[in-house]
């Protein structure tokens, strides 16, 4: 059912009317001259909006939605969507509560979360029916705690990362995706008023790439929200490129469109005017069109021992520690699984051997301790391939998802004005496939927007409702649970097999949440940051 409603600002739009909400769909929120020029706020409209229909996606890979389903291990119905676009991409989708007469309150002052999708930065959209708010939305109505839900579209893989020092003299700046984040903020913060939300109640929500981007958005000296949250990533996932090896991801893309023995000038014309699809055709898929150090959004390298101090530190400095109301963390038992066919499983066969070797040459300062790994993990020459995948994926998991987590809760300020939450996601997935069982990365998502209830049980559906609960809460400005203090106090979801739905875990030992303590041992004994570059290097082949 289609509706209309006077935005004071924006005019006339047309929206469409779902179970409890009202969506509209696509709004602009930047402009661009070309494709990796600076994203401009739009701020004026036509007098009348159809907001009705999702607007173009940014350019990626046609038919990536299939591959997060199979990431999720369940589909859901796709929605119709237009071509993606290099120029009409940068658009955003709002769902507002309705009162219970089914009317837009326009004078409320609903507290509003903006979710940033993740795809590693080279897929993803807005518009993927598991991110839609409305579910959400309806509960926060139910309980009482009405919230706006958005979700914005950047541009990913050339147009969102590529960036050269030829390209920088011409006026194009590094990292444009998160620019573009930066801008939809602004946007949500000037016109959200005017649909019942409040500008000074914004919680910047990212999963993956997305949960990244929202740490990264920490970098800012300008606040951009009150509120952060992040699920299944962080700053500490991996490293931004330094400037050697975006260099080299330019040349890739030059040498791709045959550009090679054109001049500068000539170069950046024919990257402007490359037909859409060459964008993502054309360019080899190893190819690290990834966040850059640019001084400006990325400040520098983070390490371990940046985040986890609460002191700045020069070289990677996090001004939304001060400025950021309350930050919260979650992480998945089994969040590494994704790397697993991102590229991992072209080290098979004869994983095993190789992740021992590697180990051994990258410790090889630390013989003991190499052992003590591979003995935690249960890794020797022999361990059979699918064996070894898991115990592999368990490391990576731990030491680039839950280390990262508490790293980030041990530098939080930690105070009254400055508070620090986190979760840990154990349910596991209820579908089949490879890794059905294991709480795998983006099944939080699933479960938290609750597109997926009708495939669950009873049990995960309570848990579910549960998570999604306590969301609302935090969006609200309330204490879901008691914030991190003097210990690592943590919220746990699941496993219903075990009969959990939700508890609170005081202590945070990890043992009560889940966890193993092995690679918080071994990174107290040679470093953290040695053991996040030694999976690193083990996964780029290095």
């Amino acid at each position: 059912m289609s509706t209309t409603y006077v935005h004071p600002e924006i005019g006339q739009l047309k929206g469409n009317i779902v179970d409890g909400a009202v969506q509209f769909l696509g709004l602009k929120y930047a402009s661009l001259q070309n494709r990796l020029a600076p994203s401009e706020l739009v701020t004026s409209y036509r007098p009348s909006t159809d907001a009705s229909k999702f607007g173009p996606p940014p350019v990626s890979p046609l038919g990536a939605i299939q591959r997060e389903f199979g990431f999720i291990q369940k589909s859901l119905p796709v929605p119709e969507v237009p071509d993606h676009s290099d120029l009409e991409g940068l658009n955003l989708n709002i769902t507002l509560p309705l009162t219970k007469d089914g009317a837009i309150d326009s004078t409320a002052r609903h507290p509003v979360y903006v979710f940033i999708h993740g795809g590693g930065f080279a897929v993803g959209s807005s518009w993927y029916p598991h991110y839609d708010p409305a579910p959400l939305v309806k509960i926060s109505t139910e309980i009482g705690r009405p919230v706006i839900g958005i979700t914005i579209n950047y541009r990913l893989g050339v147009a969102g990362f590529l960036t050269s020092e030829e390209l920088r003299k011409a006026g194009y700046k590094a990292n444009n995706g998160f620019h573009d984040q930066k801008v939809a903020l602004k946007w949500v913060q000037k016109f959200i008023p005017g649909f019942g939300g409040d500008p000074d109640e914004i919680t910047v929500v990212g999963e993956s790439a997305g949960g990244l981007s929202a740490t990264m958005l920490l970098m800012s000296k300008e606040p951009l929200m009150k509120r952060c949250l992040s699920t299944g990533g962080a700053v500490l996932l991996f490293k931004p490129i330094p400037a050697a090896v975006a260099e080299i991801a330019y040349q890739t893309v030059i040498n791709a469109f045959g550009l090679a023995d054109k001049t500068p000038e000539e170069r950046i014309k024919a990257l402007l005017e490359v037909p859409v699809d060459d964008l993502w055709q054309k360019i080899p898929p190893a190819t690290p069109l990834l966040p850059s150090i640019d001084g400006d959004t990325v400040p520098g390298e983070p390490s371990f021992l940046s985040v986890s101090s609460k002191e700045d530190d020069p070289s990677f400095t996090i001004p939304g520690r001060k400025w950021c109301a309350s930050m919260m963390i979650g992480e998945s038992k089994l969040d590494a699984n994704i790397i697993a066919w991102l590229g991992l499983d072209g080290k098979n066969p004869g994983i095993a051997a190789k992740f021992v070797t590697h180990v051994e040459n990258a410790l090889s300062a630390h013989p003991d301790a190499a052992s003590w790994l591979l003995s935690s993990y249960d890794i020797t020459p022999e361990t059979e391939d699918e064996e070894a995948m898991i115990a592999i994926l368990r490391f990576a998991t731990e030491i680039s998802f839950y280390a990262p987590a508490l790293a980030f809760a041990k530098g939080w300020p930690n105070t009254e004005e400055h508070k620090f939450y986190l979760y840990h996601f154990n349910e596991g997935n209820p579908w089949e496939g490879r890794f059905k069982g294991e709480a795998g990365h983006i099944l939080d998502v699933a479960f938290l927007f609750q597109n997926y209830n009708e495939h669950m049980s009873d049990a995960q559906k309570a848990l579910a409702r549960a998570y999604a609960e306590d969301f609302i809460k935090y969006v609200s400005g309330e204490d879901p649970w008691p914030p991190v203090g003097k210990t690592m106090g943590a919220r746990v979801y699941g496993p219903t097999s075990d009969g959990i739905t939700a508890k609170y875990v005081e202590s945070g030992d990890p043992v009560e949440i889940g966890r193993n303590p092995r690679v918080l041992d071994l990174g107290e004994k040679v470093g953290f940051d040695v053991l996040l570059d030694l999976f690193g290097s083990f996964f780029q082949g290095k």
